[in-house]
């Protein structure tokens, strides 16, 4: 018994004094505890009250305003206008598949898109708004604020967006912008670009893009446990765009495209005094609205697979032969180097040879014109004519002559894309060709450049640019779209002095008055190529008709224009500047397989000069250019 109650004496000691221990071990641990609550509460307080206010404030970039774009008489080109975008931030959802899924189900993002979003989220920072729904509808807005505690990192963003008024008939002037792509991303400066989700593409909107596009503010969100805005606070208020103010014309532009009733080709009209354009119509177009919006990759891949090209600007990357558009240059070329006198005489028969057994080049004019000076060369187009003056003039004649008018060298204009076009030489066969047998020159291939055909190809800028030069006897500008620049900040209009780009003077005045009254018979003589479109004219206007060969057609024998594929009928051309003895406007216009360049193109030409001289210049009666 005794040892018994030692035993259990002895256990119940041990048991005391671990329960001792661990009591004391509980006791450190609170002390622990409590100290660094007492640390954290007291010592570091204000430290994380900071970190935990910086987590409910959400920085945020504010868009800045994208300049607008006026014509010359103050009418609204391109416009700003509200609007509502979705947005989602990567970082602030918990399952952005899933959520874009949610999104599609109840109809705020549209359907078919989920891949397409993926892969622009994945390529865009985590923690930038990024737009998953452009436009949103009004109803569909105040539909999604009611939802909005569902979709956790979603919002409903105001914001500014691109209106083009003039739709497709200003698509290849002004352009059009869209959303900053991944590879945008990759060439532009991330701290220009964040918070800026538009950048200009094409035309105007591409060209002065830094101008239009503003810098973007910033601004603090605080946040509610819901993730709902409570208050904002503004950081850096953003800078608008400059905006510009054009030399085209509104309404000439709209008319311009309506007359080329969506048939291929370009208008082109230029104020030949200063270089402005005033019309600049690429047809057919395609509606810039539609990229604001957000175009998907179906309508995209459908619009450049169209094979009218719609998204093909052929007013400044657009080569053609320009056929006998070019005659009143080369006569001009001819007076001012001596290879002709106004006076001196050839007689056409209606076809011409190089020698007694070579090929045979036909006039249009199967009978001939019979004896002709160069007033009537042009005025009535002869080919042949035309033929002998190339072969006295020889390719590099020809090649420095047109030199004088800009062919072959891009114009300058003020907007990317522009192609030089190709005035044909010696030397330039021997670099485009790398087979020697090919690299010959031969005199057939000079007959052919007199008359515009051939290797000699020019865009309808250009064109009107020389048709210009003409009406100011020997002076060009360079062709600009932009006239003027409004600062953001101090709102003063800066205008852009027009720029001389090329010159000529022949020593005889006579020279001009002989080509220009060419012109003017082409409309108003009796033989003039033109005259039916020149007798409904209320002033007196001068210009010239082109028709230019697709392909080759037999040269013995008639063919039928009904039985060639419409792709391969000529193309028409027709430039004219007027009035004559004070002109205002000059243009040049291509009607792609439209025919005889007194027909489709010399009718839009007609309807383009009344037009504009209808608001700009009192009609006169009709005269000779003396």
């Amino acid at each position: 018994m005794a040892i018994r109650r030692h035993i259990e004496t002895a256990g119940s000691g041990t048991l005391i004094r671990r329960t001792t221990y661990l009591v004391a071990l509980m006791g450190f641990f609170v002390l622990v505890l409590l100290a660094r609550m007492s640390h954290l509460q007291l010592v570091r307080h204000s430290h994380y009250v900071g970190q935990a206010q910086a987590n409910q404030m959400q920085p945020r970039r504010i868009a800045p305003r994208r300049g607008i774009i006026l014509d010359r008489n103050g009418e609204l080109l391109v416009a700003n206008r509200a609007s509502f975008h979705l947005i989602l931030v990567a970082e602030q959802a918990e399952d952005v598949s899933g959520t874009l899924t949610r999104l599609e189900n109840q109809g705020f993002v549209k359907t078919g898109r989920h891949g397409e979003l993926m892969e622009a989220l994945r390529l865009s920072p985590s923690f930038a708004p990024f737009a998953v729904r452009a436009m949103l509808p009004e109803e569909q807005a105040a539909r999604f604020a009611v939802r909005r505690h569902q979709f956790a990192g979603v919002d409903i963003e105001g914001l500014l967006l691109r209106e083009y008024p003039l739709g497709p008939s200003g698509a290849h002037a002004l352009g059009y912008v869209a959303a900053v792509s991944a590879a945008d991303k990759q060439r532009l400066d991330p701290s220009v670009y964040a918070g800026i989700p538009l950048i200009g593409k094409t035309g105007v909107e591409g060209s002065y893009e830094e101008d239009l596009r503003g810098s973007a503010g910033g601004e603090r969100i605080l946040m509610d446990a819901y993730g709902r805005p409570l208050e904002r606070t503004s950081d850096l208020d953003p800078l608008p765009g400059a905006d510009l103010q054009l030399a085209l014309d509104g309404e000439l532009q709209r008319e311009a495209f309506a007359a080329m009733e969506s048939r291929r080709g370009a208008v082109v009209a230029v104020d030949p005094r200063d270089g402005g354009v005033l019309a600049l119509v690429s047809s057919p177009a395609f509606d810039p609205n539609e990229f604001v919006s957000g175009m998907d990759s179906v309508r995209f891949a459908e619009l450049n697979r169209n094979p009218a090209l719609p998204m093909f600007n052929r007013a400044v990357r657009g080569l053609y032969p320009p056929g006998s558009t070019i005659k009143p240059m080369l006569a001009l070329v001819a007076l001012a180097e001596g290879y002709r006198d106004p006076g001196q005489t050839m007689y056409c028969r209606g076809s011409y040879r190089l020698s007694a057994n070579s090929r045979l080049f036909r006039d249009w004019k199967r009978e001939g014109h019979g004896t002709l000076t160069m007033h009537d060369a042009v005025a009535q187009s002869c080919d042949v004519y035309f033929y002998q003056l190339a072969r006295d003039m020889d390719i590099e004649g020809i090649h420095e002559g047109l030199a004088w008018f800009g062919f072959g060298a891009a114009s300058g204009i003020d907007i990317a894309g522009e192609r030089p076009g190709i005035v044909p030489s010696r030397a330039w066969k021997r670099s485009a060709f790398s087979d020697p047998a090919q690299q010959s020159w031969f005199p057939g291939e000079t007959v052919v450049t007199g008359i515009g055909q051939g290797s000699l190809v020019v865009s309808p800028l250009q064109l009107a640019q020389a048709t210009a030069q003409i009406a100011m006897r020997g002076i060009r500008y360079k062709p600009r779209l932009v006239e003027a620049i409004r600062d953001p900040v101090s709102g003063r209009l800066a205008a852009r002095a027009p720029e001389p780009a090329g010159m000529i003077a022949p020593e005889s005045a006579e020279h001009w008055l002989t080509v220009v009254d060419s012109m003017v018979a082409v409309l108003h003589g009796p033989k003039g190529t033109a005259r039916a479109t020149g007798a409904k004219l209320a002033y007196t206007a001068a210009g010239k008709t082109g028709t230019s060969q697709v392909v080759a057609l037999p040269q013995e024998g008639e063919v039928d224009p009904g039985e060639i594929n419409e792709r391969f009928r000529d193309h028409s051309l027709f430039v004219a500047f007027a009035p004559v003895h004070d002109p205002v406007i000059a243009l040049a216009v291509i009607v792609e397989n439209g025919g005889s360049g007194s027909g489709a193109a010399a009718a839009v030409a007609a309807r383009v000069l009344d037009t504009y001289l209808a608001n700009h210049s009192p009609p006169d009666q009709v005269a000779q250019a003396r």
